[in-house]
């Protein structure tokens, strides 16, 4: 069926009644080449294409309303209910590809010691008994030894607690020290399970504070600075001797 501009324009301007607006439909489904005619006589068609020029690649799949189950509307706001939509849709996919990637592990640890100030551990019950048995909780949660009279006779580094944490219903224990200056720095361990690949060192600034991690037979390891400038070449040497002895 051919159809005029003139009718082309009375549908766009909702000036056809119900049966004769969706035999136009039907053929626009059936023809490209009366979709890029109609295309081309609709105010909103540039709206509509800028709106999709943005929309990312990658992004969840959106069900609209079926027409059929819509109620009957006349073609302006037809038209302008699709635009909607449309807008609707690509502000969705926007929100969703620029989303903030979740936090893992070592930085959600890292924001947590980034808080921490020589007043937070300078009267902390650093008594034998008290170390013994935090310690003893925190291995039987791991399920390792953390090798407690090592970590005691690290150079430059004053035990303060060791404390059980979670991350993703994986138990984290943050074990917190003093340096020569008071500053409170940690060492880290969580338990990622059998099957969890080994990574080499990785040294990076998070929260402020100066890191080292690493992974090896299920567990994950993190050193956290007293601040971004730590230099943590031989605190790593030592720790990673002290846990594997």
């Amino acid at each position: 069926m051919t159809f005029s501009d003139e009718t082309l324009l009375a549908y766009l301007n909702g000036n056809l009644d119900e049966t004769d607006a969706q035999e136009i439909e039907s053929a626009v489904e059936a023809d490209p080449e009366l979709e890029q005619r109609l295309m081309a006589l609709d105010p909103f068609a540039p709206v509509v294409h800028s709106v999709f020029k943005d929309v990312p690649q990658d992004v969840p799949q959106i069900t609209l309303p079926d027409r059929a189950t819509s109620q009957p509307a006349s073609q302006p706001f037809r038209l302008l209910a699709v635009a909607a939509s449309v807008a609707i849709v690509a502000v969705s996919a926007t929100l969703w590809a620029t989303r903030p990637a979740p936090l893992g592990w070592a930085q959600q640890a890292a924001i947590y010691q980034s808080l921490y100030v020589p007043e937070t551990i300078a009267t902390l019950d650093t008594a034998p008994e008290a170390l013994e048995a935090q310690f003893a909780q925190a291995e039987a949660t791991l399920g390792r030894s953390l090798n407690r009279e090592a970590l005691s006779a690290l150079p430059g580094a004053e035990l303060k607690r060791a404390q059980v944490l979670s991350f993703k219903g994986k138990p984290l224990v943050q074990v917190v020290f003093a340096d020569d200056q008071g500053r409170p720095f940690a060492f880290c361990v969580i338990r990622q399970g059998p099957g969890a690949p080994d990574k080499d060192v990785n040294l990076a600034v998070l929260s402020g504070l100066a890191t080292a991690t690493w992974a090896e037979d299920g567990y994950g390891y993190m050193i956290i600075g007293a601040d971004g400038q730590s230099d943590l070449s031989d605190r790593l040497t030592a720790f990673s001797e002290a846990i594997s002895s």
